[in-house]
């Protein structure tokens, strides 16, 4: 409510408050002062009318005469529940009511995906830490541990595979895409990659399309509709993050179409739907990993799944969590984790 509009609502309905709050002048006298809408000096002078309806219109006085501002905080204080208990007449007045929002078209609530099978689904884990041609990627080990944890903790099949080469990788997926069943389905990815994709431990390369590629709606009908989820912890390129210096804001800052066919109506959804793709960092960019404790991303990953599960908190609002830690981590490199969403419901999943 604009600060105008606090003044006028008072101004017009100033007979209804004289009359509705003269039944209990001292309270509302109190509770304003409480709010420090007037000062010690006006309490008292209020205090010592006798007259109930001449101490509310005095009351009424002073505050406009304050200003809009403290009109519209002598509103809010109005609408407070204690208030409303004490002085009922009030409850579904203009005087307080809140201004109507301009008309819009209703937003539709979103469903939420039905997992109740248990196990939930499969979770697949791929750890590649032995490379022929690079790095052994140390502290790969902490995070299969962690999300192998976490997901069965979730109520999911976990299936680990370790050091797979770049075809072993792609037939490993399509043989998963042929068999898997359930409500959902994860798939976890920890190796090295560039810029084009993931590699294999030959240092080949299975591109992003090609791991969701078995589990779309054309080759697992089995998914269709059902929610996939891929974590994907892996360099993008070989650039670190730049850093921006920011001012904090506060204290703690730190579905369906449907055609119609021969009379028919069949409902339809896209072939790559319902998937959700989150990434440890953005697109030719490095992604860290530390060699006693893990990578920066899947264990925030882990603790934010722990955390926020059980409190019913769906995946995409606990990624953001987990961008909001992981950007925040590290002082000279950065890394912000990414996701693509297309997913059309909610998902939460809660611990078996």
């Amino acid at each position: 409510m604009g600060e105008k509009e606090s003044f006028n609502r008072i101004l017009q309905n100033k007979t209804f408050l004289l009359e509705t709050l003269s039944e209990e002048p001292d309270i509302i006298l109190q509770h304003v002062q409480q709010a420090k809408l007037i000062t010690q000096r006006d309490y008292r002078n209020l205090s010592d009318i006798r007259k109930r309806e001449e101490k509310v219109i005095n009351l009424l006085d002073k505050l406009m005469g304050k200003g809009k501002e403290t009109c519209r905080q002598f509103i809010d204080l109005l609408r407070q529940d204690f208030i409303l208990e004490m002085f009922p007449k009030l409850k579904d007045h203009a005087v307080i009511a809140f201004p109507a929002m301009p008309h819009t078209a209703p937003v539709q609530e979103v469903s939420q995906y039905k997992i109740e099978q248990n196990p939930r689904g499969i979770c697949v884990i791929i750890n590649n830490v032995d490379f022929a041609t690079m790095d052994e990627r140390r502290g790969s080990d902490e995070d299969q541990k962690c999300l192998a944890e976490v997901f069965n903790w979730l109520g999911f099949k976990v299936e680990e595979h370790r050091n797979k080469t770049a075809a072993e990788m792609k037939n490993l997926l399509k043989d998963v895409g042929k068999t898997v069943d359930g409500d959902c389905f994860v798939c976890c990815i920890l190796s090295h990659g560039i810029k084009e994709g993931v590699c294999g431990t030959d240092g080949a390369v299975i591109s992003v399309d090609e791991i969701r590629e078995p589990f779309n709606g054309n080759n697992c009908q089995r998914l269709a509709s059902k929610p996939k989820l891929f974590f994907i912890q892996a360099c993008r390129g070989k650039r670190n993050q730049q850093r921006v210096r920011v001012q904090a804001d506060a204290p703690d800052d730190g579905e369906s179409e449907t055609e119609e066919d021969g009379g028919d109506f069949d409902i339809t959804i896209p072939a790559d739907t319902d998937f959700l793709i989150a990434r440890s960092t953005t697109d030719g960019h490095l992604s860290y990993r530390s060699p006693e404790e893990g990578s920066w991303f899947i264990q925030s990953l882990c603790r934010n799944l722990k955390k926020h599960c059980p409190m019913g908190v769906d995946i995409p609002t606990i990624l953001i969590s987990v961008n909001n830690e992981v950007s925040s981590q590290g002082i000279r490199s950065k890394q912000m984790p990414i996701q693509e969403v297309a997913m059309r419901k909610k998902l939460v999943l809660l611990p078996v």
